[in-house]
């Protein structure tokens, strides 16, 4: 970055806190790393960020000195590469072993050293260059990225001085942001070694196009006409969003492509530049336009992501390379290529997963530059009644997109929990994901059905097919009609038993649909889609935004907030983790949390202090044993007392709830009822770990039953614990939503009922034509039963005599 614009930030974010000098560290600690954030985020130049973050360390902690060493493996050794503070002659000729001075053993430790008077330290190592004799205290805290070192983090003071653990954790913070500047500048000086190569890179790039332009028309001429290709009958994908649409498919490809670029000269290198600059210009303002759009749509989503393509866009060595091709007697749209090109093989190459689908980036930029440097304007307007098929789903494609004008989505990749799948279900559009030999078999305007209860997609679908469709799509907008009647009536038996019927969301736009189906409140409100989107952990002040905008959109009805849901199949990309064998079975969910107490507080206390503008509940996923609740009581506790001595309010008397998940908590549910107001069941993580079935695999998803007699003897042995410990308990797994299993959950007692906000108009009708007698007797007669098949004829038989089976038929 240049200079001028580095301490800029600095000096903004100095203004927006007061004075440096009289800021107490530990108070002051977010402040820090804010103005860090905002040197990483307005960076150009590596190096010079580094300078700027040393000088703003310094400053905010009061410490007279603060030095960044960076540990070269090769060498075996450490560098001083940017210091306030000592002699900045020496920086990059100060080297030392990990054997030497104190730095050396915080590496060597790989975990801080906190020395009062570092002269007497039999460790420290004296270099006279650098004028650090006058220096006494010392803190060096290690650079660590997934568990590797990078380089250590060091203040000292001219007075003797003991850190405090706040301060202790602050540097810990700061380093693990440094961490990834890090990263980042090896990345650079790999890239830059690379260059001698680049004539050769050319030469192989220019004949593999070649190669693909004679296969690319080889294959158009094999195409065969519409008329001509063969139906296919049904697709297999999985079920992302509920519900199916019919429409004609909008194949999303490339707008553009390298491919169309070949080896192009320009003579005249100013034109050329001048050409990339104005594309650049026009980027820049599209990233903004997105990253606006997508705010307004759907504020989980963290604008950081938009302002990674922005740094990326004004990054000086990316800008220098492209200007380098150029020079050479390159056209702009070349240089372009061959510099995509090679920071995609270099990310691609990495084995950390982060960087590598950093790929990704790098490609939607490069395409975005090319459009505009060949004047191809972005026009992706879908026709109504359009349904999208794509390779995969990016968040940048879905801001683009206009989703009232879908009916459906068919991804050849990803899962049901992507963030491209979440949005999709928020937005009630149905979908399937993992979708084999989607692009092979789908061209534009063919006729789809997409299926997303079943996970199928129809491709060119029979008269019969589509007529059994249209016969559905008629039925099921019937019974909406009729189901919308129902809107404001209670969820009443028969007999006047009342049931309430919540939603579980995931976004802030979940609510307009929850409203839309008469959901009387949320039964679970999954906080984790900002954590998988911020670019790091989001801050008290961010979350709390975030809470009472939920809360302000319900009004007087009862929101609960789940902690953090982390692991599995969801890591955000700045906790940095080896790929785990088995992730369901590991480091997730509460054991995130309470391994990292000073993050998971930080969301406790703005779920406290949203709790005074709404009704309120937390709830603890994935607890599986006393200890863990003991735990998180006593870090609620902290955050409580830290709030009442600020002066801060919050509801004194929030419920506090676990979520019984796992089979040891079902054998514990009346202990751990005793410890907490109340609980809530998650069937769907708790049929996978009673039966030992992965649901999202293909080749056991058919033993997932949710209808199992161990599964239903364990829900039912739950909701004996809770009644004899006095408790409310809850379900806001999955089998809530489905008819068969409410009538069941229902006869054992549980009257609060959770689910998709699609699925309440359906299940408001079944609680409305059955007796509570009915259900309690069909509830006993199920735990009798042996087998899942013999409990499933009996319900259905049920169902049909209660004039209710049409609600399966439709949903299933």
């Amino acid at each position: 970055m240049n200079r001028a614009k580095g301490k800029s930030a600095v000096k903004s974010a100095r203004r927006s806190h007061g004075n440096p000098a009289r800021a107490r560290p530990v108070s002051h600690g977010l402040s820090v790393l804010e103005d860090i954030g905002a040197i990483l985020s307005s960076s150009h130049d590596l190096q010079e960020s580094l300078e700027s973050i040393v000088r703003v360390v310094a400053e905010r902690t009061s410490t007279e000195v603060c030095s960044l060493y960076i540990y070269e493996a090769r060498a075996h050794r450490l560098t001083l590469w940017a210091t306030e503070g000592l002699n900045k002659a020496t920086i990059g000729k100060v080297h030392m072993g990990l054997e030497e001075g104190l730095t050396g053993l915080v590496l060597e430790r790989l975990e801080p050293v906190m020395v009062v008077d570092a002269l007497a330290h039999p460790r420290y190592k004296y270099f006279p260059e650098t004028g650090e004799e006058r220096y006494h205290s010392f803190l060096g805290v290690p650079v660590v990225e997934r568990k590797k070192p990078l380089g250590v983090l060091v203040v000292q003071t001219l007075r003797r001085r003991r850190f405090g653990g706040d301060e202790l954790r602050l540097m810990k913070a700061i380093a693990a942001q440094v961490a990834s500047i890090i990263v980042q500048l090896r990345l650079s000086e790999s890239l830059e070694s690379k260059e001698k190569e680049r004539n050769e890179y050319r030469q192989r790039m220019v004949s593999a196009i070649q190669q693909l332009r004679a296969y690319e028309k080889r294959q158009d001429a094999d195409q065969p006409s519409v008329e001509d290709r063969p139906r296919v009958s049904r697709l297999v994908g999985v079920p992302a969003a509920p519900g199916f649409g019919i429409g004609r498919a909008h194949v999303l490809r490339p707008l553009v492509s390298f491919d169309q670029v070949g080896e192009l000269r320009s003579d005249n290198p100013s034109l050329e530049w001048e050409r990339f600059q104005k594309a650049l210009r026009q980027a820049l303002g599209e990233v903004d336009g997105l990253k606006s759009r997508m705010s307004d749509r759907v504020p989980e989503v963290n604008s950081s992501l938009f302002d990674t393509h922005r740094m990326m866009l004004e990054d000086k060595s990316f800008l220098d390379k492209i200007r380098g091709f150029i020079d050479d007697g390159f056209a702009a749209e070349t240089a372009l290529q061959f510099t995509i090109d090679e920071y995609v093989g270099a990310f691609a190459r990495m084995t950390d997963r982060y960087l590598r689908e950093r790929a990704t980036d790098v490609r939607d930029i490069g395409h975005r530059l090319l459009r505009n440097l060949l004047g191809v304007e972005d026009a992706r307007e879908l026709p109504e009644e359009g349904i999208l098929v794509a390779e995969e789903l990016t968040l940048s494609d879905l801001a683009a997109l206009e989703p009232e004008h879908l009916t459906g989505i068919a991804l050849a990749t990803g899962g049901a929990t992507s963030h491209a799948t979440i949005l999709a279900k928020s937005f009630e559009i149905p979908t399937v994901v993992g979708v084999d030999s989607l692009l092979e078999s789908v061209q534009e305007s063919d006729l789809l059905i997409v299926d997303g209860n079943s996970g199928g997609v129809y491709v060119r679908p029979s008269k019969d097919v589509l007529a059994e469709y249209e016969r559905l799509d008629r039925e099921y907008r019937a019974f909406n009609r009729d189901l919308e009647s129902l809107h404001d009536l209670p969820a009443e038996t028969l007999d006047g038993h009342r049931v309430t019927l919540e939603a579980n969301i995931g976004l802030l736009g979940d609510l307009a649909f929850a409203n839309r189906h008469g959901a009387e409140g949320v039964g679970l409100y999954r906080t984790e889609f900002p954590f998988l989107t911020y670019r790091e952990f989001p801050d008290e002040e961010e979350q709390l935004r975030l809470y009472r905008r939920v809360i302000a959109a319900l009004g007087p009805k009862r929101l609960t907030l789940r902690t953090l849901d982390l692991g599995a199949d969801k890591y955000p990309s700045y906790l940095r983790l080896a790929k785990e064998e088995n992730p369901f079975l590991g480091w997730r969910s509460i054991r995130i949390s309470l391994e990292l107490p000073d993050l998971f507080k930080v969301q406790l206390r703005a779920i406290l202090r949203a709790s005074v503008h709404g009704r309120v509940r937390l709830l603890v996923p994935m607890i599986s044993s006393l200890e863990e609740v003991w735990r998180t009581k006593e870090l609620l506790e902290e955050v409580r007392r830290e709030l009442r001595q600020a002066g801060i309010g919050f509801d004194e008397g929030m419920p506090v709830g676990i979520m019984v998940e796992v089979p040891s908590a079902v054998m514990q549910a009346e202990e751990l009822a005793r410890e907490v107001d109340f609980l809530s069941l998650g069937t769907n993580d708790l049929i996978q770990y009673l039966l030992a079935v992965d649901r999202n695999n293909r080749k056991v998803s058919p033993l997932y039953e949710p209808l199992h007699p161990a599964v239903l003897r364990a829900v039912a042995a739950t909701v004996r614990a809770a009644n004899k410990a006095g408790k409310p308990l809850g379900i806001c797994g999955e089998m809530a939503a489905d008819p068969l299993c409410a009538l069941v959950l229902i006869g054992f007692g549980i009257d609060q009922l959770s689910m998709g906000s699609f699925y309440i108009p359906s299940i408001k009708r079944l609680v409305r034509s059955i007796e509570l007698a009915t259900a309690r007797e069909m509830a006993h007669k199920v735990l009798e039963m042996s087998s899942a098949q013999e409990i499933k004829g009996y319900l259905f038989g049920m169902m049909k005599k209660l004039g209710v089976i049409e609600l399966m038929e439709i949903y299933h």
